[in-house]
């Protein structure tokens, strides 16, 4: 009896304590000016090659935190459009890139090479003129690698396991390389179609604690920027969002090596989009590859490889029409 009382008493007195500081919290409110500071804007790029495609960079310029965005404004005061924009492979060819309409980049737009394709084992300097600065960046693009295997994996703490699971994958890491590695996802349903690449959970890794072993890792779908997948239904959005795959999905995954310098671009700029919103953590330096003044982003190379996995929809997940 007195063990129950004790209890009773802890519970008023941790209620009474909670009521405390919300009043304290809560209901001595005021209002407070902030005064921010002046933004600098800085030119970002980002830019990547990739063994058999051509390299593909986007120009723009940073916007401070709380401006109003819409499509007006980005095309005319964030994207850039003018600049001249170059690479350099240190086999000896060079190319132009020119601005165009560019179906893999999520702004649609972007300067793209037609006639250079990347090669693992070569390096590549990008040049990127503009407003009378010069930019710099130079990248490799490493050998691939294959996987051991690949396969839909399921989650058994779930009620609903049969139609949610992750992506398991089986490699070998290369002991006599130091190696980088990153995984990037596409999705093909009847609900949606990805239309760029979606990175995984982790979003890039080194081999430090994996040297020359065989291991397992898990692949969750880090949802790209949706800001524009224009006329989608809420389904669609909400089916676009998630992390998990789903009867019916066939999923292309793309495996990638990577140089140290794109890699810590990786981490750092990963680090950010995962936390950058958080109120519980600070904000991330992010590590720019880049070289000049007022600049931020990276010029990454890759070498990938490329599996598909199809799910098909034996259990009628995906039975009902799509909504018009």
């Amino acid at each position: 009896m007195y063990h129950n009382n004790k209890h009773i008493i802890h519970r008023s007195f941790f209620l009474a304590l909670c009521l405390w500081l919300a009043g304290t919290f809560f209901g001595c409110q005021e209002e407070i000016e902030v005064e921010l500071p002046d933004y600098e804007s800085k030119i970002v790029i980002e830019g990547s090659i990739e063994n058999g495609y051509p390299a593909m960079v986007i120009l723009s310029n940073s916007i401070p935190y709380f401006e109003n965005i819409d499509m007006n404004y980005l095309m005319n005061k964030v994207f850039i459009r003018d600049a001249e924009v170059y690479i350099t492979s240190s086999d000896g060819q060079s190319e132009p890139l020119t601005f165009q309409y560019c179906e893999d980049s999520p702004f649609f737009f972007a300067y793209r090479g037609n006639n250079i394709r990347g090669k693992e084992n070569t390096s590549y300097t990008l040049t990127v003129k503009y407003n009378d600065q010069t930019y710099t960046s130079t990248t490799t693009i490493p050998c691939t690698f294959d996987l051991d295997s690949i396969w839909f994996s399921t989650i058994s703490d779930l009620i609903n396991a049969d139609t949610m699971r992750t992506i398991r994958i089986q490699m070998t890491d290369n002991p006599n390389e130091e190696n980088f590695y990153a995984f990037r996802l596409k999705v093909y349903c009847p609900k949606f179609r990805d239309r760029v690449w979606n990175y995984s959970i982790p979003i890039a890794f080194d081999d430090k604690t994996i040297n020359g072993i065989t291991f397992n890792l898990e692949l969750e779908r880090y949802p790209a920027l949706s800001l524009f997948n224009f006329n989608l239904t809420e389904e669609e959005r909400k089916a676009m969002s998630r992390l998990t795959f789903r009867p019916g999905d066939t999923v292309i995954v793309k495996h990638s090596q990577m140089d140290f310098n794109s890699y810590q671009f990786m981490i750092s700029g990963g680090m950010e989009a995962v936390l950058g919103t958080s109120p519980f953590f600070n904000p991330t330096p992010v590590i720019s590859n880049i070289e000049g003044e007022n600049v931020l982003g990276a010029w990454c190379g890759f070498a990938s490889k490329y599996d598909t996995l199809v799910w098909p929809d034996t259990i009628g997940y995906y039975s009902k029409p799509r909504k018009k």
